[in-house]
């Protein structure tokens, strides 16, 4: 029986062993560190995740703790205000409003001021006017209709070509003599009947504006002229020129409005300078050009008993609108706006917007929106509002609710953390913190009016008035419960929440916020300390990993060493076997 090798050597197969063989030492030397260091890390993330739950108990116990009184920080001083008749007198509040009722009445609403121009800026209308020219680039050429006694005549009316003249020759010639039409010196246009027939002008089958660009409304029976004088204003166009229509060019210039800068210059349109006006908020006007009254009206966005201040430099703008005249407001120009007059708990309140704040009242955290007089003229004869200001428990709950989850969360994530097993199993510093906050949710504060336990106001661990045990593991909150404690004694239930809000910090809330905070400093705290040693211990496993695996790749090296001598040997005792044979 012959002896056969094969592969290279000896064919034996060493490779798989030397793999074989560094796994098992792997598994005995490095495994155990590497799950050492998972175990530490574990360690590590619910102790995190644990901190951030005492940072957001932290944050839910400061709304009680933080509270600066009469400010909007102060949770407990949240009011609710209602109005017996809203659509005359309604209000807000902010913290530091007392509870209580408000007496208002109204006797004037304030208004705003407005300046319009006293004389008409623009050229009247005559018979050489073109047609263009009339309604600001809003006439329409087309057809138009007239009636006399109820018998329809109709004339066609060339936009850039007939005069004012032309058509009112066309009416008059289409009438047949029935009629006259005619340019009135006052600028209105005016059909009237020569025999005293019935006159009336427009039909929806025109295709021209004519009737309503000339405002021919003001009918007697026998006529119909323009309600509104005409002028050929056009506020596109350049107010120094001749095309603008107006009665003289403006001049270049600065006007000041309440102490704000417009330059005019030869190029500005009325348009122009009234979108400047609208979009300068400083200027504390709106602007617009009024084409039924040919009037530039100003309204102040403030309200009160204010005039628009109104100057000039080098332009004659304010003089030619009917707004100035020889360097003064023009009589009549300006019709000043009114303050509001209010009667606040018997007191005369005089302001200049009708949104009345503390600082005309003197009550603390109210604001008065006064909509309309309440001198008993409507049919619900309101004279008086009555305000009425209660405590808006709102915020304060759902801080309390905000309290006892963060409370609970760490609650449940210590007993998990701490359980066998768990990942904190059996550790004494977590269960000793997480005792003491049980203490102190069942502590009692004396000498504190009604109320000296938490279970008395609704944050206990069932119905309200049963004490907390150190069992306990779980919170609720019974906001019925907290109601009725809030009505019997709300100052009672303050201090024991947070005896800061007195100056005394006495409150569980205070006691439960310093042990919070000592248990998060970042440098002698119990989650910095623990997170520390971790971290050190981690990196001591990870020393450990890596000398280990540099330990495995030696052993690895010195078996690859000896097989490959081993199969050397054997690949001589093969060749020698052979020779031997042959």
């Amino acid at each position: 029986m012959s002896i056969q090798f094969s592969g290279l050597g000896s064919g034996l197969d060493y490779s798989s062993w030397i793999e074989q063989l560094v796994a098992a030492k792997q598994a005995s030397t490095v495994t155990p560190l590497e799950t050492k260091k998972t175990a530490l890390e574990n360690q590590n993330s619910a102790l995190s995740t644990i901190k951030t739950s005492f940072t957001n108990l932290q944050s839910a116990l400061k709304n009680f703790t933080s509270v600066i009184t009469g400010t909007d920080n102060d949770i407990w001083g949240k009011t609710n205000i209602t109005s017996s008749a809203d659509k005359y007198v309604s209000a807000t509040s902010t913290s530091g409003l007392a509870t209580g009722n408000i007496k208002v009445s109204v006797e004037q609403l304030a208004t705003n001021t407005v300046a319009q121009s006293t004389t008409n800026p623009g050229k009247l209308i005559a018979e050489d006017t073109l047609y263009s020219q009339v309604g600001n680039n809003q006439s329409k050429g087309g057809t138009f209709s007239f009636y006399v006694d109820n018998k329809r005549y109709e004339i066609e009316i060339d936009r850039t070509k007939d005069t004012m003249g032309d058509i009112a020759n066309k009416i008059n010639d289409a009438a047949g003599g029935k009629v006259e039409a005619k340019i009135n010196d006052d600028g209105t246009f005016e059909i009237s009947s020569t025999g005293g027939e019935k006159i009336s002008v427009g039909s929806f089958s025109d295709t021209s504006n004519f009737a309503s660009i000339m405002k021919l409304t003001d009918s007697t029976g026998t006529s119909v002229k323009s309600a509104y004088v005409q002028t050929s204003i056009l506020t596109n166009k350049a107010m120094s020129s001749e095309e603008s229509g107006l009665s003289e060019p403006i001049t270049s210039g600065t006007i000041k409005i309440n102490g704000v800068d417009f330059e005019i210059n030869e190029k500005t349109s009325l348009q122009d300078l009234i979108n400047k006006i609208n979009t300068t908020e400083d200027a504390k006007v709106s602007a617009k050009y009024d084409t039924l009254t040919n009037k530039l009206v100003l309204t102040s966005k403030e309200s009160g008993e204010f005039n628009i201040s109104l100057e000039a430099e080098g332009t004659n703008f304010f003089d030619v609108f009917g707004l100035t005249k020889d360097g003064a407001l023009a009589d009549g120009s300006q019709t000043l706006g009114q303050n509001a007059i209010l009667t606040v708990n018997g007191n005369k309140i005089v302001s200049s917007s009708n949104t009345v704040t503390s600082e005309s009242t003197g009550i603390n955290g109210l604001t008065i929106n006064a909509l309309k007089v309440t001198d008993g003229s409507d049919e619900d004869n309101t004279t008086e509002v009555t305000l009425n200001a209660k405590s808006d428990l709102t915020d304060v709950k759902s801080a309390l609710k905000e309290f006892v989850d963060a409370y609970n969360k760490i609650t449940e994530q210590i007993d998990t953390a701490t359980a066998k097993d768990g990942y904190l199993e059996m550790d004494i510093n977590m269960r000793s913190i997480q005792n003491e906050l049980r203490n102190m949710v069942s502590s009692i504060v004396s000498d504190n009016g009604a109320f000296g336990m938490l279970s008395q106001i609704g944050i206990s661990t069932g119905d309200a008035g049963l004490d907390v045990s150190n069992s306990a593991t779980t919170l609720v909150f019974d906001e019925e419960a907290f109601d009725k404690a809030w009505a019997k004694d709300s100052n009672s239930v303050k201090n024991l929440i947070s005896g800061g809000y007195t100056g005394d910090k006495t409150g569980i809330f205070d006691q439960m916020l310093t042990k919070v905070e000592n248990t998060l400093d970042p440098t002698s705290g119990l989650f910095a300390v623990k997170s520390e040693s971790i971290s050190r211990m981690i990196s001591t496993q990870e020393d450990k990993i890596t000398r280990a695996y540099e330990s495995l790749d030696s052993y690895e090296s010195q078996l690859t060493k000896k097989f490959q001598y081993m199969d050397e040997m054997i690949s001589k005792l093969q060749q020698q076997y052979s020779s031997f044979l042959s």
